[in-house]
């Protein structure tokens, strides 16, 4: 059987496996802050000094303790990916270059932090909403592409609290309980899964000097199982395309363990000033599923915020590396996909070149660099509400995959939010 029918029939079948999409987010397809009220404004810059609640809450626990009295945030932000494929026909069986139809995605940003030291308690309490992961792609109007499309967005409503040791020293942890929604995007044979789970985070903040801030965080696995998402063959050694049968199985997607640390300095400009750095490495190959075709990754931004009586002005740059796997083998230990009703289908292995197709399709978290803006404005209708804006662009990035793909992305986000602070 020429290679080209082949591959056509096993990305039918792969498809079904693997339409994880992607509208990813600016780290693999983690968002870490990079949607947040102020943080968004730079670059997502935020484990040792958060400029808002949610993002102390979703990133390093300690910094709770950096909010006094009791505080409010209600916000959203818009992202827009954009994603291009290129393909020369050769896994898919016709050549197609098509431009992704996914919609932007609303993201919640909520949060609440209150202050437990009236009640004897040297910490702060903290709760949130928003969207911790997501990606997602639709490429169902062009045929050649196979019907390619899908999301997997991941929720996450959080739980934190912060100890101040003494006046220099805070610890945090976190609990998120997660909701993940994963759907298989492939006309007549596609289905649509759910997950709840959670992970834990631990953090540190030290202040060695009055303008100086140190932070470190860890979050561990975020870990769903996707009950009966697929078919499974029973005979995975038959020749591609046997008639055999098959059974549905689950599939487990872990989010990886991340590591940070933060830095920030308010010695500038009579404090007026605010400048931070963060470094997150984000241990992908550890994980299941996605440790067969991403690589770990180091994530690096800088952020700037100018305080000018009310105002206050806000820039950041990110860089994050390309994760993506060369030469993938295998994904999710899947011995062989099986393309239609379990009890007749078709037997379909995965091989190197369809996994590639997919990774471009469907899992290209390409973006490296990215510029961010914010303005926010505090005393905004009354003496208690602040509001803050945002506005990021991720610079387009390309690449190859295999000999056969090529895919372009870039994206956008923009957002808003609400502070209300009470003493």
């Amino acid at each position: 059987m020429p290679y080209s029918k082949l591959a056509c029939r096993s990305a039918i079948a792969i498809t079904l496996l693997i339409s994880t999409g992607s509208y990813a987010g600016p780290h693999g397809y983690d968002l870490h802050n990079t949607l947040a009220p102020r943080s968004a404004g730079l670059a997502g810059t935020s484990i040792a000094e958060p400029l808002d609640n949610v993002s102390a809450i979703y990133g390093n626990p300690a910094a709770l303790s950096q909010f006094r009295g009791t505080e409010f945030s209600f916000g959203a932000t818009w992202y827009q990916p954009e994603v291009e494929l290129t393909h020369d026909g050769s896994v898919t069986g016709a050549a197609f270059s098509s431009d992704s139809e996914t919609e932007g995605f609303l993201v919640p940003q909520v949060g609440v932090t209150q202050d437990l030291r009236g009640l004897g308690f040297n910490g702060t309490l903290g709760a949130g909403l928003t969207a911790v992961s997501g990606i997602g792609a639709q490429f169902r109007h062009e045929p050649s592409s196979l019907g390619a499309g899908a999301e997997f967005i991941i929720f996450g409503a959080n739980f934190g609290l912060s100890y101040d040791l003494n006046d220099q020293l805070s610890l945090g942890t976190a609990l998120t309980l997660s909701f993940a929604q994963m759907d298989l995007g492939l006309g007549g044979t596609s289905a649509e899964s759910h997950d709840t789970s959670w992970r834990g985070s631990l953090g540190l903040t030290y202040q060695p000097a009055s303008a100086t801030k140190l932070g470190l965080m860890y979050q561990s696995t975020l870990k769903h199982n996707f009950k009966s998402l697929l078919i499974e063959s029973d005979t995975p050694a038959l020749a591609p395309f046997a008639t055999t049968t098959g059974r549905f199985t689950n599939v487990v997607i872990e989010q990886p363990q991340n590591l940070g640390i933060g830095l920030s300095n308010r010695s500038f400009m009579d404090g007026r000033l605010l400048l931070a750095v963060d470094i997150l490495y984000k241990a992908w190959e550890s994980t299941e599923f996605w440790g067969d075709v991403y690589e770990n990754q180091w994530v690096y931004s800088i952020g700037a915020e100018l305080t000018s009586g009310a105002w206050r002005f806000r820039t950041g740059y990110g860089f994050a590396e390309d994760p993506t796997k060369e030469n993938p083998t295998s994904l999710g230990g899947i011995g062989a996909a099986c393309a239609g009703a379990p009890s007749s289908c078709l037997n379909v292995p995965l091989v190197t070149p369809v996994i590639e197709y997919l990774q471009a399709a469907e899992a290209a978290v390409i973006y490296e660099h990215r510029l961010s803006f914010g303005v926010g404005y505090k005393g905004f209708l009354a003496p208690m509400l602040d509001i803050d804006s945002h506005f990021s662009w991720q610079f387009e990035e390309e690449r190859d995959y295999g000999v056969h793909t090529q895919a372009k992305t870039h994206s956008w986000h923009a957002g808003f939010a609400l502070t209300w602070h009470f003493e």
